[in-house]
Order: C-alpha cells, then sequence, then structure tokens
C-alpha cells in the first residue's frame, strides 16, 4: 500500500496506528500540543488578548490534543517607547530580582499576585498554562544587585555570615548571546545561586504554571549545569511542569544526550519561520535526530521530545517586532502541508503559532487533520527512508537589478543555500566581510570567504537615517544594510534563527527604522557585528533543496499491522 500524505513533495507509507494508553502516569507521554504566542504577538502581548485566545483554543483547538496556552517571552517588559527585545531598564522585578508580569499589560498580576489569576482562567477553560523565561538572572536585578531569596526561610540568603546579592551570582561574561542587555547565567556551583533559581520556579509553581520554556540555555548558549538544576527543582515540586528548552540553533544528537533525559521537549534548530528555506532547513536534522533514537526517549519524569518549533501558519507577525498579528503566512499551501507532515512524522511537538481569533478554514483544516495528529502521537520507529528521494538539477542565473544592473543571485531547482547565521565575534571565522565602493554615493558588503566558485552574498550599505536625539544612541559607524540599492527595506538580525539567501528577497526585510534590530557595524578587520544582540554575522554555504519545491524525501513508520514498503 502507498499513501501519499497531503502533499506531492514528500511521500511516505504507513500502517495502522495504535492508540498507546500507559498504565502509569507520565510527563510528555505523547508530543506536547498548544499554542505559544510569538508568530503572533512577538513580546508585545495583553492579558486580554491572551485570554481571549485560550478561549478560542479551548472551544476550537483542545479536541484536537491542543492542551497548552503559552505566553512566550518578555512578559515582565514595558511596553512603552524605547522597549524592544534586548532594551535595558524595561522590565518589572520584585525586591529579590525576579521577573513579574508587566502590570500594565497583564492587569490581573497587580499586588503580588503574578499570574495566579491568568493561570486559574487558563485551567477553568480545561487547558494548562505555560510561560517562557531566560536563563539565570536578568542584567537589570544584576545591576540593582538585589538580594537573593532563601524560600526555606523567607528572607535574605545568607551564608558565611553574610546575605548575598545578585552580584554575588551573576556570571556577567556569560551573558546570553542573542539577548545581551537581558540575561546571564548564575554560578551554580554558589548555594546563593542555586537558591535563586530555586525560588524562580518555585514561584512559577505557585502561580499555577504548568508549562516552562526555558531559553537561551541550549544550542549556541548551552548551559548543563542550570538545566541540570533547574530539572532537580522540577521534579520536587508539588505539581508538575513540562520542562521546554530554546533555541536549538547548532543543536546535535550528541548534545541532546546530555540533556534528553533532564526535560520533555528541546529544540533542534533556530527559529523556524515562514519561508521555505526554513523548512528545509529541518529536514536533515529530523533525520539525524531520529536516526540518534532520541524521539520519545526517556525524559523529566517521563518522556522527550526533539522539538522542530512552532508552526508560523495562519495569521502573523514578524520577528522581533514591536507590532502584533497583521499578514498571512508566506508558505503556500504545499509548502504548509509539507511542514505538518514532516513535523508529524518526526514527531515533533505541535505548537500554533498564529493568531487563533482569525484562524482560517484552511489552516484549521491543516493543523487539524485527524490523520496527522494520529501519526504524531502513535506512530514508531520513525526515519527518514533513503530509497525514495528525487531532486532536479542544479542552476544559479543573474538578473538585471534596478538601473545600475546589479546582479544578485537567484534560486533555481536545487539551490546553492547561503545561511546568514549570528555567532560569538571571537570565532575565528567572522572576519569574511569585505567593502566595495560602486560609485562615489553607493557601497556594497560582501561575503567572499569560503565561497568558492560561488557569487558573494552582498548586500547594500546605507547610513541610518536618525533624528538628532537618535544619533546620541547609535554610534557613527552603525549602518542599515539593504537587499538592493533601490528598496527602503532593511535587513532585520533576529540571531535565533537563520537565514537562507532566498529569505534576502522574499520577507525577511522591512521598512527601515532606527531600531537596534537593523543597526551593523563593519568592523576593520572584515567583522559585521549586530547592534541587536552584539554576535557578528557569518556566512555558512550547503548545497540544499531550499529552492526546488519537487523533490522527494521520504519517511516511514511502523502501525499496528508493522511496517509497509514505501
Amino acid at each position: 500500500m502507498r499513501i501519499q500524505l497531503l502533499s506531492s513533495l514528500f511521500l511516505f507509507s504507513f500502517g495502522s496506528y495504535l492508540y498507546r494508553v500507559s498504565s502509569q502516569p507520565e510527563h510528555a507521554s505523547f508530543p506536547p500540543r498548544g499554542w505559544n504566542s510569538y508568530d503572533s504577538f512577538c513580546w508585545i502581548l495583553s492579558e486580554e488578548d491572551f485570554l481571549q485566545s485560550a478561549g478560542i483554543i479551548s472551544q476550537r483547538l483542545k479536541p484536537y490534543g491542543y492542551e497548552y496556552a503559552v505566553v512566550d517571552y518578555l512578559w515582565y517588559r514595558k511596553n512603552v517607547p524605547g522597549a524592544y527585545p534586548d532594551s535595558l531598564g524595561f522590565d518589572v522585578i520584585d525586591e529579590w530580582g525576579r521577573m513579574i508580569p508587566d502590570p500594565d499589560r497583564w492587569t490581573s498580576s497587580k499586588d503580588g499576585k503574578g499570574f495566579t489569576e491568568v493561570a486559574k482562567k487558563v485551567h477553568s477553560m480545561g487547558l494548562k498554562f505555560g510561560i517562557h523565561v531566560m536563563r539565570g538572572l536578568s542584567r537589570q536585578a544584576y545591576d540593582a544587585n538585589t538580594l537573593i531569596l532563601d524560600t526555606t526561610t523567607g528572607g535574605a540568603y545568607e551564608e558565611s555570615g553574610r546575605q548575598w546579592r545578585a552580584k554575588d551570582i551573576g556570571i556577567k561574561e556569560r551573558a546570553c548571546a542573542w539577548m545581551s542587555h537581558g540575561f546571564m547565567s548564575v554560578n551554580t556551583k554558589l548555594g546563593a545561586g542555586r537558591a535563586f533559581l530555586r525560588s524562580l520556579y518555585e514561584q512559577y509553581a505557585e502561580w499555577g504554571v504548568d508549562f516552562v520554556k526555558h531559553d537561551c540555555v541550549f544550542g549556541d548558549d548551552l548551559d548543563v549545569d542550570e538545566i541540570t538544576f533547574v530539572s532537580e527543582v522540577l521534579q520536587k515540586l508539588n505539581r508538575p511542569i513540562l520542562y521546554s528548552l530554546s533555541p536549538g540553533t547548532s543543536a546535535t544528537p550528541t548534545m541532546a544526550k546530555d540533556i534528553s533525559g533532564l526535560v520533555n521537549m528541546y529544540r533542534v534548530t533556530g527559529d523556524d519561520w515562514d519561508t521555505w528555506g526554513d523548512v528545509a532547513a529541518h529536514f536533515d536534522v529530523s533525520r539525524d535526530f531520529a536516526a540518534a533514537n532520541k524521539i520519545g526517549a526517556k525524559g523529566l519524569l517521563g518522556r522527550s521530545w526533539p522539538d522542530l518549533d512552532m508552526l508560523p501558519l495562519g495569521w502573523l507577525t514578524d520577528p522581533g517586532s514591536n507590532r502584533g498579528p497583521y499578514r498571512m503566512s508566506n508558505l503556500n499551501l504545499d509548502e504548509q502541508k509539507t511542514q505538518m507532515t514532516l513535523w508529524a512524522m518526526a514527531r515533533s511537538p505541535l505548537m500554533f503559532g498564529g493568531d487563533v481569533r482569525k484562524l482560517d478554514e484552511i489552516t484549521y483544516s491543516l493543523i487539524t487533520n485527524p490523520f496527522i495528529l494520529e501519526i504524531n502521537s502513535y506512530s514508531t520507529n520513525n526515519m527518514e527512508f533513503p530509497y525514495v528521494t528525487g531532486t532536479k538539477g542544479s542552476a544559479h542565473k543573474t538578473t538585471a537589478h534596478s538601473q545600475r544592473s546589479r546582479r544578485c543571485l537567484k534560486e533555481v531547482g536545487k539551490s546553492h543555500a547561503q545561511f546568514l547565521g549570528f555567532t560569538s565575534c571571537n570565532h575565528p571565522k567572522v572576519n569574511g566581510w569585505s567593502i566595495e565602493a560602486l560609485d562615489q554615493d553607493l557601497d556594497q558588503i560582501c561575503w567572499k570567504e569560503h565561497m568558492g566558485s560561488h557569487e558573494p552574498l552582498c548586500l547594500y550599505k546605507q547610513k541610518p537615517l536618525l533624528s538628532s536625539d537618535e544619533r546620541l544612541i547609535y554610534n557613527q559607524g552603525e549602518l542599515h544594510l539593504l537587499a538592493s540599492d533601490g528598496m527602503e527595506f532593511c535587513l532585520d538580525a533576529s540571531p535565533r534563527k537563520k537565514r537562507t539567501s532566498k529569505e534576502f528577497k522574499s520577507g525577511s526585510f522591512s521598512p527601515c527604522r532606527s531600531d537596534a534590530n537593523q543597526m551593523w557595524e563593519l568592523n576593520n578587520n572584515g567583522s559585521l557585528i549586530s547592534s541587536y544582540s552584539g554576535l557578528c554575522a557569518t556566512v555558512k554555504s550547503i548545497d540544499a533543496n531550499v529552492g526546488n519545491r519537487g523533490g522527494v524525501r521520504s519517511w516511514i513508520a511502523t502501525g499496528r499491522k508493522g511496517l509497509l514498503p514505501p
């Protein structure tokens, strides 16, 4: 029997599926399923919008297993002028340096209630409540040098005859790579460091939190010590909390060996957005984690699942923006079907990211497809089947670009994809950028290292148009980077994901503005630094089926009647 599942792009084979019911309750028996606010609201979500969304999830998605409603990052940041993802000084913290909800956006949090009232309302809808948290200690608490809470006494943590403070435990040189002004690691070897982390997660339990998405501790930001201690704290709490890690940039199965038994789900890629390049980037990593037997492996009080990230379908916003949902997903229907199919076959957690208040019927039917959901929950022995594949030949060509006939890369068939990534500026391979003067008023900044016979990836330089007040904020050498010399759209830098060259022409640019998210500085040593993160841009070239929507890759899985041939 041969089944062509949802999309002409991928061919899969299945038997029937046996529903497994565990005799003992455990965490994450099946890949978790729910909704996360990031793809539609970025960080500006309000209590009103969240509870309205939760009500719709309860009515329309919970019958299909979508049980978690998760508030993504920066729920503690004031939504005021000057605040953005890596801004400093706009967060709401308590006397112990712990983040608490912004009372202007989360009105029920006043008087020290935190998320207690929101969690109660979510639970009354039959859902489970989740929040996003960052690594360690906030820079704001560090600068304020707040006291550390000892939850066993209810007072300040004391050891060696003194009270301990934030600057005693914070490791400033280990700041989060993509939010360097936001958070840093804590020293878990110190009793005070452990006391601080314990006070955080005990507070989340008191609020009624059921799901924690712990960011900036895995992938490029791996912090095994913090993951290990948080896992120990969660095991001892009086309520079950599902433990999720994010993001997973540069994650490998080898890296996952150290943490998969400590958590319930963990991201294995950078952020996934609504481009075919992002979807295509998940094929190989899904294959590798399946081959390493990490799907449904032993986890925290149950199982753990490699997480391919949220589903950017339906009504969305943009990454790193200060605005809510305003546009439809850029993926066409075949691409969306392919994404759902791959996520299901890889048994990834399914976290829908679109605005459920504007959930269209096509998106709804896709994310609630019973066959897809059954595969995601109940299939076994999932793996890529390498003997049914297909590709088309490679081709590149250049096209006239504006009146100056600038050349740009156009992907045809099987692409030589150029991935723009972010890494520490201490990395030896970040110095590949150079500047070329095209005429008196136009320069290009190009990456030429390790390109072989392929054309360099180039962007156009423009000094940012700033007001006199804004010029005091940004360095003189900072600039905007444009896709062409005739556009007024600038490159956004979100170091939590990688962008392909295809995206330079289809959505990773937005109207130029003065946000640090769009500011770049080229150093004399050839490094290009993002003012948003303090990381350096680098380009990696690989051959991938990014531009080839006609390729075929197969997966197989076991059902009740066993494995069927493809």
